[in-house]
């Protein structure tokens, strides 16, 4: 089975569509590729960006992540006073996040990620927007100029057919549960779509090879990648299809 065997709606709305029962379960278990060009980096948004690629992992598939920092301005602060690179910082957030996480859903989530990094199956970018000055960007200004609010995903399956999303879908848990979402989607086998599947596939990869003028894209720290690794489990047998299939 392949992306061309589903049938997709050409838009899904949260409000009257089961987003993840309909659309990201079954379009993740016949992909062998994700790529997620998604809106904030932090523990909760990547966890919500794992649901569904359960059925990734067990096609043995590889998963691309850029996301933005959610900086204050009071971080920007600290990193310009510090002489910081804005990775470090950033990093350093997310660590201090993931101290505090209760959340079994968020745990399970980033477990599983974890052995995906531990795999060489996920690798995590993420984009620093600057203004003028060669000073990042706090989040405020980032949604305010819309420099990096976009939501892009692209499905790629084993014989290279692919599908893509572009909309409100935001990596953040309120974007996930509580608001109504709405995405529309393009299929590369179909003539009046394959402009637009072109057109996110060079999006991603104009961020992803970091040939944006206004937004610097890096690695995740290693002390990222070390503390995912660091709480995965040594064998996927200990996750579950069923706990990754929560309409949470």
């Amino acid at each position: 089975m392949n992306l061309k065997d589903l049938e997709l709606k050409r838009t899904y709305s949260s409000d009257k569509d089961n987003i993840l029962l309909d659309f990201y379960i079954p379009i993740l278990e016949v992909s062998s590729e994700y790529w997620r060009l998604a809106g904030f980096f932090s523990s909760s948004s990547l966890a919500i960006a794992a649901r569904g690629i359960f059925g990734l992992v067990k096609n043995n598939g590889i998963m691309k992540v850029i996301a933005s920092p959610k900086l204050e301005e009071r971080d920007i602060e600290v990193i310009m006073n510090a002489k910081l690179r804005p990775e470090i910082y950033i990093g350093n957030k997310f660590l201090e996040e993931l101290k505090v996480i209760k959340n079994e859903f968020i745990k399970d989530h980033l477990a599983l990620l974890g052995w995906m990094v531990a795999r060489g199956k996920l690798e995590i970018k993420i984009a620093i927007s600057y203004d003028d000055k060669g000073l990042p960007l706090s989040y405020q200004k980032v949604l305010s100029s819309g420099i990096f609010h976009q939501k892009v995903g692209i499905f790629i399956d084993r014989e290279d057919n692919v599908v893509t999303f572009s909309g409100s879908i935001n990596e953040t848990a309120s974007g996930w549960m509580d608001n109504i979402e709405e995405f529309k989607v393009f299929r590369s086998w179909i003539p009046s779509e394959e402009e637009y599947v072109f057109a996110d596939i060079s999006k991603f990869k104009r961020f992803w090879d970091n040939l944006s003028e206004k937004i610097k894209v890096v690695e995740v720290p290693e002390a990222v990648k070390s503390k995912l690794v660091e709480i995965a489990p040594e064998d996927i047998h200990t996750f579950s299809k069923k706990s990754f299939c929560s309409s949470q």
